[in-house]
């Protein structure tokens, strides 16, 4: 007898498949295709092996922890700009809009030449934001990455996937990829969330993810240069010394990231007021100046001419 393999099943009132995760499925709603549904993943293993039951069965009990971590976060989290709006929560389901664009690294990687700095900086800043709301509630996402942002219609974002997060004294079920992640043997905590952050920003400036060049089955590597320092190049970044504070540890709090980013565009901000007071001023001088040496000269000529005249 011929062996099934187990098969993916869809949530009531799912359509169309949008993504299929670690541990769970969205599909597009069917009765209201502008909505997506989320569920664990759920798998059909009849007549499949029992060594592959097991596995499937301590899988989807994985997944159903998960599950249930995230409906409890947006039970508790309020509803905020920046983050993606939950519209219904169900014991088996959670229901949020669709945003047709998809997540925030797969449109820096189609639209990564034409996105301008001043969107990049609003991407930053819904994402600290985001990241600090979360925090005053006591939950740490441990998944910050440009795959957990969905890019809205009018290309803001929307942090999502609290599958695993965690939330008060219990600790989260995932951890971050492993190009955003300090250490796997770390505990994830505030600190590794701004680590990530720090990745994220990088991610939005440059649109490469960290150690882009690097193969993905190298994550030793990956490891090996984060923990001695060896971290992706920063240089000509405007945001340099803040990524270098995340990925050095010396933030205890997002507010301080926030802070930062704000001197950081005043400074910008001035630098670029003087650069333009100078190019104002030249650009008014300069035509008397020249105009003065005219006369000068015109008045030199005739001076030449009546000398040489009179001689």
């Amino acid at each position: 007898m011929v062996q099934r393999h187990p098969v993916i099943l869809r949530p009531e009132g799912g359509s169309r498949i949008i993504a299929i995760g670690t541990t769970g499925i969205i599909c597009q709603n069917a009765c209201l295709p502008n909505q997506v549904i989320k569920a664990p993943l759920r798998h059909d293993i009849c007549g499949c092996d029992e060594d592959v039951v097991k596995t499937i069965l301590h899988d989807e009990e994985y997944a159903m922890s998960c599950f249930e971590r995230e409906r409890t976060i947006y039970a508790q989290l309020p509803k905020n700009i920046n983050i993606l709006d939950c519209i219904a929560i169900e014991d088996d389901r959670l229901h949020f809009p669709f945003l047709r664009l998809g997540n925030l690294r797969d449109y820096l990687a189609s639209h990564n030449k034409i996105i301008g700095s001043q969107l990049r900086d609003q991407w930053i800043d819904a994402a600290i934001d985001a990241i600090a709301l979360v925090h005053r509630f006591e939950i740490v996402h441990a998944d910050i990455s440009t795959r957990n942002f969905l890019v809205a219609d009018d290309l803001s974002i929307r942090l999502c996937d609290f599958s695993g997060s965690s939330m008060g004294n219990q600790p989260s079920l995932v951890e971050e990829e492993d190009r955003y992640r300090i250490s796997p043997n770390a505990p994830r905590s505030i600190a590794t969330d701004i680590f990530a952050l720090g990745c994220l920003i990088f991610e939005i400036m440059t649109g490469n993810r960290p150690y882009d060049e690097i193969p993905d089955d190298a994550c030793e590597e990956i490891e090996r240069r984060y923990a001695i320092g060896a971290f992706p190049l920063l240089k000509e970044n405007v945001y340099e010394k803040i990524i270098l504070k995340c990925w050095t540890l010396q933030y205890v709090d997002v507010k301080q990231v926030k802070q930062d980013m704000k001197t950081i565009r005043e400074e910008k901000i001035s630098h670029s007021h003087t650069e333009m007071t100078v190019t104002s001023y030249l650009l008014t001088v300069t035509p008397v100046i020249l105009l003065i040496s005219g006369i000068i000269l015109v008045s030199r000529r005739k001076l030449w001419d009546l000398w040489h005249v009179t001689s």
